[in-house]
């Protein structure tokens, strides 16, 4: 993507309308190149070590080299268009980097195998399933090309590879742009969002079949026959990471939402996602947990997108971020009925241009909501910055040469989301964190809360577990949210969490757990995104995102915590952070759906009573705000940081972000941000004197 920007990415930048179809993209041109298989009983890739596919040259951000070929984007989805739904716009961000960006698609979708626009789906139609598999491959295609290019009839070539011996997947390469690649397993689906069915992924994993078919589109050379065993799936992902060797991994989500209401007539759980979407995330991981136990991987980070569930909450895109997927969903969709020369069809017609019309494209958001706290001061003037590579946690420490790290926690593995770290009262540092243990049972698949203690020596204690809130049933620790810590006046640590029944539970690292009453005003229930604060006279506030900001408070340090009055607050679009004011006050920030904005609360003290008291200038993106040090930090409509020091603008600049940017104030009283960008490594700026703008960003290894 290099040189010039033409005039049908400018159109789609500026989320403009897209016409003048033309001859373009169609697989039944692909000339199919088997490479040879791996090599007997290895699962790494064919041929030579694994090396970055080319990209644009490196380019300057704020002085900072953004070098494309540091960075590999791999999206694990399980339909054809999971990506465009749920993933964009970080999915555009990856295109748009000129890093490696590669679509692995387990399924065909195929669904009931007729392309029909919606409003039609009651005709009586002929079912062609490998023609419909093949349309919607086209649209994705298409999509793809729009994105890297401009340009939707783009033209790929299309080969047979292996990256396990005897199972053979379809690799599409954009031309244009050869560092995006689509592959494609060609697994049956489901064929049903919730019911049970023996061939699916959901069976493969339990084990209710010992093999999955696939069903190759038209025009493809993949043998009918070839099923994948569990094993055989994960080894060919396994094979694909050990490939690609990607510095940040997506995935849909492994851990959705309940419906509150059972199935009709059977009383079993109904989740508010796609089961293909929940065991595509699952065999994500498992093969995950193998790349990075084979010492071929880089530095990775890993995000879980919500998927059906974004419908039913407070949609947190702005204007210009849901038009630009609209636009890639329309191509997607063949909306623009444009010819591609496959008689199979072009896209996808179920979507067509009703993009919107499920909820689903007006909204992304992480299962993991995000930390602000995982930059800390750690004694002597210095910070300590945390994060979760690889699965692991690591830390980096600021020293007097720069920044030292990224230092492997022992024992911290198997981790998910982000750290967010709790400073004692005796000045150690405690992290806390989500570990899920993986299982092919309900009764194995499980997740749980750990904890370690960083030493004043720089050393850290074992990790000790403080299980999940909803007592011992794996399934229901499935569910639970991503806990946030606070330290009391006279040094108790308190850890609040979202339970499975949607309100908060809260304990302290000796007792149990506790669940808080939900009041009438959360909505029924809350989301993840907690903010916790200690105010002037020790007492504990959390707050929660719900159809307002949900307030429970202790009446007395240590106390429990009941329901506050009502905030009577807007809703939030995310998570909501909390702080205490310099004046005593409570504060909290916010997103406002649908615009992205940031909303600024207050709570005088000695008064019950809230008010919106600031509403910033947009800085696009989505996602936690950030807040400390005087100062906010957010991801911004680029995939970047936006910060905003008191009186001053949004400042948009540093690397493509990874998780939530974070704030602290360092020795000289100046505002620090940290963040940790798409190609692991960390990068932090700071004001040069206080209440100054931020600097230039830094970038450590």
């Amino acid at each position: 993507m290099a040189g010039r920007i033409s005039r049908r990415r400018a159109l789609w930048l500026a989320g403009g309308a897209l016409a003048a179809p033309a001859a373009g993209y169609g697989a039944w041109h692909a000339v199919h190149e088997e490479r040879q298989p791996a090599a007997e009983g290895g699962h790494g890739r064919p041929g030579s070590d694994a090396v970055d596919l080319p990209g644009d040259p490196p380019t300057r951000v704020s002085g900072v080299a953004n070098r494309s070929l540091t960075q590999s984007f791999v999206h694990v989805i399980a339909h054809p268009d999971d990506n465009l739904y749920f993933m964009n716009p970080d999915l555009d961000h990856a295109l748009a980097s000129g890093a490696a960006c590669v679509t692995v698609c387990l399924t065909d979708g195929e669904s009931d195998g007729r392309n029909v626009l919606h409003s039609e789906l009651g005709r009586v139609t002929r079912a062609d399933r490998p023609a419909y598999t093949r349309a919607r491959i086209n649209g994705l295609a298409a999509a793809l090309a729009l994105l890297a290019t401009g340009d939707e009839n783009s033209p790929w070539d299309v080969s047979l590879v292996s990256h396990l011996e005897g199972r053979m997947v379809e690799q599409h390469t954009l031309r244009a742009a050869p560092q995006v690649q689509l592959i494609l397993l060609a697994l049956v689906e489901a064929r049903s969002v919730s019911l049970p069915r023996k061939d699916s992924l959901r069976g493969l994993w339990l084990g209710d079949t010992p093999s999955l078919s696939i069903l190759p589109p038209v025009h493809s050379g993949l043998p009918p026959s070839a099923g994948y065993t569990r094993e055989q799936l994960i080894a060919t992902l396994h094979g694909l990471l050990d490939h690609y060797r990607p510095t940040v991994v997506r995935t849909l989500d492994p851990n959705p939402d309940h419906s509150p209401k059972p199935a009709p007539g059977s009383g079993s759980t109904v989740y508010l996602d796609h089961q293909d979407h929940t065991y595509s995330a699952y065999f994500a991981q498992a093969a995950l947990a193998r790349h990075w136990a084979g010492g071929k991987a880089r530095s990775a980070s890993v995000e879980h997108y919500l998927g059906y569930v974004n419908a039913l909450l407070p949609h947190n895109l702005d204007q210009a971020a849901v038009g630009r997927k609209v636009v890639a969903l329309n191509s997607y969709g063949w909306a623009d009925n444009r010819h591609c020369g496959d008689p199979a069809g072009c896209g996808d017609r179920k979507v067509g241009a009703g993009a919107l019309r499920n909820g689903w494209a007006q909204s992304t958001r992480y299962r993991a909501p995000g930390s602000d706290t995982w930059l800390q001061p750690s004694g002597e003037g210095r910070l300590t910055a945390f994060g979760l590579l690889n699965g692991g946690a690591v830390a980096w420490t600021e020293t007097d040469d720069g920044w030292q790290g990224p230092e492997r926690i022992p024992d911290g593995g198997d981790l998910e989301g982000q750290l967010q770290a709790v400073r004692q009262l005796d000045g150690r540092l405690r992290l806390l964190a989500v570990r899920t243990h993986l299982g092919y049972a309900a009764t194995t698949h499980r997740r749980e809360i750990v904890t370690t203690l960083r030493n004043r020596d720089g050393s850290y204690g074992p990790w000790q577990s403080l299980g999940a809130p909803d007592g011992t049933d794996p399934v229901r620790s499935m569910e639970f949210g991503y806990p946030v810590g606070l330290t009391l006046p006279d040094g108790t640590v308190q850890i609040a969490v979202r339970t499975w029944g949607g309100s908060v539970a809260i304990r302290t690292l000796e007792g149990p757990w506790a669940a808080l009453a939900l009041p009438p005003q959360a909505g029924g229930s809350v989301q993840d995104g907690l903010g916790a604060v200690v105010d002037a006279d020790g007492n504990t506030h959390v707050f929660a995102p719900g159809r307002t900001v949900v307030h429970w408070a202790s009446a007395t340090p240590g106390g429990p915590l009941r329901p506050a009055p009502p905030t009577g607050l807007p809703t939030p679009a995310g998570p909501v952070s909390a702080l205490l004011a310099d004046d005593g006050g409570l504060r909290l920030e916010f997103r406002e759906p649908k615009s992205a904005r940031v909303l600024t609360a207050e709570r005088r003290p000695g008064r019950t009573v809230w008010k919106v008291t600031a509403e910033s200038a947009p800085p696009g993106g989505f996602g936690r705000v950030s807040v400390g040090a005087g100062a906010l930090a957010v991801r911004d409509d680029r995939g970047r940081i936006a910060l905003r020091a008191a009186g001053h603008d949004w400042q948009h600049d540093g690397p493509l972000l990874a998780h939530s940017p974070a704030l602290a104030m360092d020795s000289d009283g100046r505002a620090v941000a940290a963040a940790l960008g798409s190609d692991g490594r960390l990068y932090t700026t700071r004001q040069p004197v206080p209440g100054a703008p931020f600097g230039t960003w830094s970038q450590t290894g």
